[in-house]
């Protein structure tokens, strides 16, 4: 499928004030009715500022992102899967990006995200789930006194930016095999490892100069994002 874009020029107003429409009417009357909106204004811009931030993450992070203009690839989608969960609302009042390392898929592999809001927006990098098999090599990864050092050295380079936290700490008790007084025990309770902050949007939104801002933030972060790159290898 061929994929359309245009030199970035920035989220256009109607395009937020589209996810902003959703917050408080979040039905299929309000989307349909506004579907000109999402599309002119939200989900093209989207398409074009990937290209973009794209290039720079590449040029500044990993020339191995996996970097795809569209939805499903570095655009998630706004529909909410709505299955298994008590919560129907139809649609996510955010949309997510997302860039990735490695040929598996995308959601199994380390990487870097934003999460745009009408007002905020969300910068972090790492993963949001650490299935069994990549777990247990993070864990040994964390035990090892040169890697686990690592890893300290990468959350700490993340840390230096203004309201940016650790997420990911999942168990109350270090797991079997581990010593309760493990120079690193609070990073073998995380089932995932990811940083991340949210900041007010800033006006350069509107404009080109919103790639450079991002770019340079999802930077900063991107250390923890490369630890577990070089200790999860594909297949894992």
């Amino acid at each position: 499928m061929t994929v359309t874009t245009t030199a970035f020029a920035g989220f256009p107003r109607e395009g937020l004030d589209f996810l902003a429409g959703l917050a408080s009417d979040n039905t299929r009357q309000y989307f349909d009715a506004h579907r000109a909106d999402y599309e002119a204004a939200l989900l093209q811009p989207a398409k074009d500022f990937v290209v973009a931030l794209g290039a720079e993450l590449r040029a500044r992070v990993s020339p191995g992102l996996r970097v795809e203009p569209r939805v499903n690839g570095s655009i998630l989608r706004i529909n909410r899967d709505t299955r298994f969960s008590s919560d129907k609302r139809p649609y996510k009042q955010h949309l997510d990006f997302w860039f990735w390392e490695g040929d598996a898929p995308s959601r199994e592999r380390p990487g870097l995200f934003m999460r745009l809001r009408p007002e905020t927006v969300q910068l972090g990098a790492g993963m949001h789930r650490l299935e069994p098999g990549p777990l247990a090599v993070y864990r040994a990864a964390v035990d090892d006194e040169q890697t686990g050092t690592a890893l300290e050295a990468a959350i700490a380079a993340s840390m230096v930016v203004r309201g940016v936290t650790v997420g990911g700490l999942a168990y109350k008790r270090v797991p079997r095999g581990y010593t309760a007084d493990h120079p690193r025990a609070e990073l073998l309770r995380h089932g995932a490892l990811h940083v991340s902050g949210e900041w007010k949007l800033p006006r350069v939104v509107s404009s080109a100069r919103f790639v450079g801002w991002t770019a340079d933030r999802l930077a900063q972060l991107a250390p923890v994002e490369r630890w577990l790159t070089a200790v999860l290898p594909a297949g894992v």
